[in-house]
């Protein structure tokens, strides 16, 4: 993992841990990347596949960067299970969105549903020096993290957390309306500093339950750098707020949901090209 406010890399899992957590931050809208949306049902219960993926593709770190192995096996990945909602944490900007159309990971959800029917936001993290966004991909590109969808929203909220690491890297989150009046999707990526993470973690969960814009249902998903530890501080179990649920890996990532999303199966499995395990959850919503 390229964390970058200390030394200790991520633990990856495969088991599903059952009860919560989150995290947040002043909104702020950044780069806000998007083409034509079609429909997702609007009234009546539907299913929603999401996958959330860590794909360590900025270089930074030679630990588990494969040289866009990992996004090379997202797309795969995006084409066998034909999700709704995809979250991604330390990627590159042009694997979202390259300047003559899609990067490879949007190009993968267009394939499912035509690429006038998809939407993209891309967050980048900020830099602490220059206050813009953070380049810290080996190729100059701007990093952070991003979602692609299909479904009848529209709105992008986005932006940095209060409180952060000691490290160059401003961390972020973004949000999207997935379906409108129904379901907000976001993502994050903590900071590796367990007391600062948590803090931010506090941040998205005070968001995602006053803001006006958050619609009554709500999935999350991310790296958020804590795992379940009983009786300490760090436990992400005690960041989930009130009628939240949760499941995640056996280390780090995790996905936070409303009680209006009802979760149906899901599991982990590992990811040629990172150190982190892919997750993949089928909600009704």
């Amino acid at each position: 993992m390229s964390d970058r406010d200390g030394a200790d890399g991520s633990r990856c899992g495969r088991r599903w841990l059952v009860r919560g957590v989150l995290a947040a931050a002043a909104s702020v809208l950044v780069v806000a990347l998007t083409s034509s949306v079609a429909a997702l049902p609007a009234g009546a219960s539907t299913t929603v596949v999401v996958l959330q993926m860590n794909l360590c593709n900025s270089g930074a770190s030679t630990s588990c960067y494969s040289f866009g192995a990992a996004v090379k096996n997202a797309v795969a990945k995006i084409h066998r299970y034909r999700p709704q909602l995809v979250t991604f944490q330390e990627i590159c900007r042009d694997d979202l969105y390259a300047d003559r159309g899609f990067g490879p990971l949007a190009r993968a959800m267009a394939d499912l549903y035509g690429s006038r029917q998809i939407r993209v936001v891309f967050t980048p993290a900020r830099s602490r020096t220059t206050g813009g966004p953070y380049h810290g991909c080996v190729n100059g590109q701007e990093y952070g993290v991003g979602i692609v969808y299909y479904g009848t929203g529209g709105e992008v909220h986005q932006g940095w957390y209060t409180n952060q690491g000691r490290g160059g890297e401003v961390r972020a989150w973004g949000c999207a309306t997935i379906m409108q009046g129904r379901l907000t999707g976001c993502t994050t990526h903590l900071t590796i500093n367990r007391e600062v993470s948590m803090r931010q973690c506090r941040e998205l969960v005070a968001m995602l339950t006053s803001a006006s814009w958050v619609t009554p249902q709500v999935v999350v998903a991310g790296d958020l750098n804590l795992a379940v530890e009983a009786g300490t501080p760090s436990d992400v179990r005690t960041c989930v707020p009130p009628g939240y649920d949760r499941r995640g890996d056996d280390s780090v990532q995790h996905m936070l949901f409303t009680a209006g999303v009802t979760w149906l199966d899901g599991h982990a499995e590992p990811l040629a090209g990172t150190d982190h395990p892919l997750l993949y959850a089928r909600f009704r919503v």
